[in-house]
C-alpha cells in the first residue's frame, strides 16, 4: 500500500511535467506548421469585426471577405511601401551617420584624446601578442578551411529557397485567414462537435470569451498603435529627424510587444538625432516625445477604450513574451499577448487547466479574506489592517465584515479545531480582528434617539463576541440603539436578564460550529419565557448544506429569523421591527424603553 501511494505521488508530479515538456517540444519542432496557423488565427480574430460589419450590410460572404482582405492588404502594403522606401534610403546613408556618431562619441570620452589613443594602442599590442602565441602553438598542424564553390544551379536554388519560403508562408497565412473568415461558423460547429455535445456549454463560452477578448484587444490595440505611429512620425518630422515615416511605422509595430516595445522603438530615432544634430536638444526632445506619448496612451487612452484589456496579468505577459520569442522567434514576440489571452481563457473555463488561469489571469490569486488571514498568520498585522480598512473604504463596513473579517474568523475557528494553528496564533488573529471592529465602531455615529432598541448576546467563544461587535456596529450605522449583554455569567442569569430587559429585538450571534446547541438553548428558553419576543440569530456558516440544516433547527427552536451574513441580518431586523407589536404573556404590549444597567450601552 505505501508503495502504491509513492507511485501515485511520483506519477502526480512527473506526468504534468512530462506533458509540459512534450507540448513545448511540439511547439518548437512544429514551428513551420504551427506558426502560420497561429498567425492566421490571430489575424482572423482581428479582421472578423469588419467581416461582421459587411454581413450586417447584407453583402454576400465571399464579397465581404474579399473587401476585408483588400482593405487589410492595401493598408499594410501602403504603409510597408513607405517604410521600405525610407529604409532603403537609410541603408545608403548609414555609413555617414555611423561616422558622425563615432566622432560625437569621441568628444564625450573623458580625458585627452591622446591618452585614449595610447590606451587603445596598448590594448591592440596585447591582443596581437596573444594572437601570435596562439598561432605558434598551432603551427605544427595548420588547418585551412576552404569554402566549396557553389555551382550556378545551387546558387539559383539557394536564392529561390530564400525567396520562396517567406512568400509561401505569407500566401499560406492569407489563405488561412480568408478561409477562417469565410467559414468561421462551420469551423466553430466542428470544434463543438469535436469536444462533444456534453461540453457544448463550456466550449461555447470559451470560444465567445476568447473571440471577444482577443478580437477586442487586437482591434483596439491596432488602432491605438496606428495613431501612435502617426503621432511619432509627425513629431519626428517637426523635430527634424530624417525618415520620420520609417520610425513611426517601427513604433506602431513594436508597440505590440508588451511594455518594452515603445522603449525599443525610441532607441534608433534617438541615436539618429544624437548623430546628426550638434547638441543634445533634439535627442532629448525625441526621448521626451516617446515618453509622453507612451504614458498618455498607456494610462489614459487604452484604459478608456478597453479597460481591462486582456484579462492577463502584467507579469504573465512579460514571461509569455520571453517564452514565445524563445520558441518562435520575433514573430512569437508579436503573438505573445493574444496567445497568452487564449491560454488564460482556456484555464478559466476548463477545470483540469485551472492552474493556467491562476498563473496568467489578472484576477487576484487569493480572495481578500484569505489574504487577510494569511497576513495575520504571518504576524503582519499592519498589512492585514491596511487590507481590511481598504475594503471598508471601497465596499463599506458591512461588505468588508461579511467578505473579509467573518470568513477569516471562520477559517481560524476551523483550523484551530483541527489543531493546524496554535492557541497563540488564534489569540493573535482574534486580537487583531477585535481591534479592527473597535475602530469601525468608533467611527459610527450613534443616534441620540431611536424608535427601537436592540439587545444582543453571543455564544461563549471570543470569535462569537467579535462577530457580535460587527453586528452591533452595523446596527448602529443603520440608526438603531444597541446594547450588548455582559455574558460573564451562566446561561440562566443571561436568560433572566434578557427577559427583564424586554427589548424590541433580541439578536443572538454564533460563528463556531460547536455552539449550535448553545444557540438553540437560548432560543428555546427565551421563546418559552417570552412567547411574543422577536428573536434574530446571526449564524454564518461556510457550507451551504450545513447552513440550511442549522437554520432549520434554530427556527424549530424558536427563532423568528436566521441570517447567514450581517447584510441579511440587517434586512431581517428591519422586517421584524416593522411588524406590529405583539402582546406580552401578561397581556401587556411590549414598548421601547431604556435599557437597564445590566447591559453595556453602545
Amino acid at each position: 500500500m505505501p508503495q502504491n501511494q509513492l507511485l501515485t505521488k511520483v506519477s502526480g508530479v512527473w506526468v504534468p511535467l512530462l506533458a509540459t515538456v512534450l507540448v513545448v517540444g511540439l511547439l518548437w519542432a512544429a514551428k513551420a506548421v504551427l506558426l502560420p496557423l497561429a498567425l492566421g488565427i490571430i489575424l482572423a480574430f482581428t479582421l472578423s469585426p469588419l467581416v461582421r460589419l459587411f454581413d450586417r450590410l447584407r453583402l454576400p460572404r465571399f464579397l465581404g471577405v474579399a473587401l476585408t482582405m483588400s482593405i487589410a492588404l492595401g493598408t499594410v502594403g501602403g504603409i510597408g511601401y513607405v517604410v521600405a522606401t525610407q529604409f532603403a534610403d537609410l541603408s545608403t546613408q548609414i555609413t555617414r551617420y555611423t561616422s558622425s556618431m563615432r566622432a560625437k562619441a569621441a568628444d564625450l570620452r573623458p580625458g585627452s584624446n591622446e591618452t585614449f589613443r595610447q590606451f587603445s594602442r596598448t590594448v591592440d599590442r596585447v591582443t596581437e601578442q596573444l594572437d601570435s602565441n596562439v598561432a605558434e602553438q598551432r603551427a605544427a598542424q595548420p588547418v585551412r578551411v576552404v569554402s566549396p564553390r557553389l555551382t550556378p544551379v545551387e546558387r539559383v536554388r539557394e536564392a529561390a529557397v530564400a525567396i520562396f519560403e517567406p512568400v509561401a508562408s505569407a500566401v499560406i497565412v492569407l489563405v488561412l485567414v480568408a478561409f477562417m473568415l469565410g467559414q468561421r461558423e462551420d469551423l466553430r460547429d466542428r470544434l463543438i462537435r469535436l469536444t462533444g455535445a456534453d461540453n457544448v456549454i463550456v466550449t461555447t463560452r470559451l470560444l465567445n470569451e476568447a473571440a471577444q477578448r482577443v478580437s477586442r484587444y487586437l482591434v483596439a490595440q491596432t488602432l491605438v498603435n496606428l495613431g501612435l505611429g502617426a503621432l511619432v512620425a509627425a513629431g519626428l518630422y517637426w523635430i527634424g529627424v530624417p525618415y520620420a515615416a520609417l520610425w513611426g511605422g517601427v513604433a506602431a509595430m513594436l508597440r505590440f510587444v508588451p511594455y518594452v516595445g515603445t522603449l525599443l522603438s525610441a532607441l534608433l530615432p534617438a541615436l539618429l538625432a544624437f548623430a546628426i544634430f550638434p547638441g543634445w536638444t533634439e535627442t532629448l526632445q525625441v526621448l521626451a516625445m516617446f515618453l509622453v506619448l507612451d504614458m498618455v496612451t498607456g494610462y489614459f487612452i487604452e484604459p478608456l477604450l478597453f479597460g481591462r484589456r486582456t484579462g492577463v496579468s502584467s507579469f504573465a505577459l512579460l514571461v509569455s513574451a520571453l517564452f514565445w520569442i524563445w520558441v518562435w522567434g520575433p514573430v512569437g514576440l508579436l503573438l505573445a499577448t493574444p496567445l497568452t489571452v487564449c491560454i488564460a481563457v482556456l484555464g478559466r473555463h476548463v477545470s483540469s487547466l485551472r492552474f493556467l488561469a491562476v498563473l496568467f489571469a489578472d484576477e487576484p490569486a487569493l480572495s481578500p479574506h484569505v489574504r487577510y488571514y494569511q497576513r495575520l498568520l504571518a504576524r503582519d498585522e499592519d498589512e492585514a489592517h491596511a487590507l481590511a480598512m481598504r475594503m471598508v473604504a471601497e465596499t463599506g463596513p458591512v461588505n468588508a465584515m461579511d467578505e473579509v473579517l467573518i470568513p477569516a474568523l471562520q477559517l481560524a475557528e476551523q483550523h484551530r479545531a483541527q489543531d493546524e494553528i496554535t492557541a497563540e496564533d488564534m489569540d493573535f488573529i482574534l486580537e487583531a480582528s477585535g481591534e479592527i471592529v473597535t475602530q469601525i465602531r468608533s467611527r459610527q455615529k450613534v443616534p441620540p434617539e431611536a424608535d427601537a432598541q436592540i439587545l444582543m448576546l453571543s455564544a461563549s467563544s471570543r470569535a462569537d463576541r467579535i462577530v457580535l461587535g460587527m453586528l452591533a456596529a452595523a446596527m448602529e450605522a443603520s440608526g438603531r440603539a444597541v446594547a450588548v449583554m455582559d455574558q460573564d455569567r451562566d446561561i440562566e442569569s443571561t436568560i433572566s436578564q434578557v427577559i427583564a430587559e424586554r427589548s424590541d429585538l433580541t439578536c443572538i450571534v454564533a460563528i463556531s460550529l460547536a455552539h449550535g446547541s448553545e444557540v438553540r438553548n437560548y432560543c428555546r428558553q427565551l421563546r418559552a419565557s417570552l412567547p411574543m419576543a422577536r428573536l434574530l440569530v446571526l449564524r454564518p456558516l461556510t457550507s451551504a448544506q450545513n447552513a440550511e440544516r442549522s437554520m432549520s433547527r434554530i427556527k424549530d427552536a424558536g427563532a423568528d429569523r436566521v441570517a447567514i451574513s450581517i447584510h441579511q441580518a440587517l434586512k431581517d431586523a428591519e422586517e421584524l421591527l416593522k411588524l406590529e407589536d405583539r402582546s406580552s404573556p401578561c397581556g401587556e404590549v411590549a414598548r421601547p424603553r431604556a435599557f437597564s444597567e445590566g447591559v453595556s450601552h453602545a
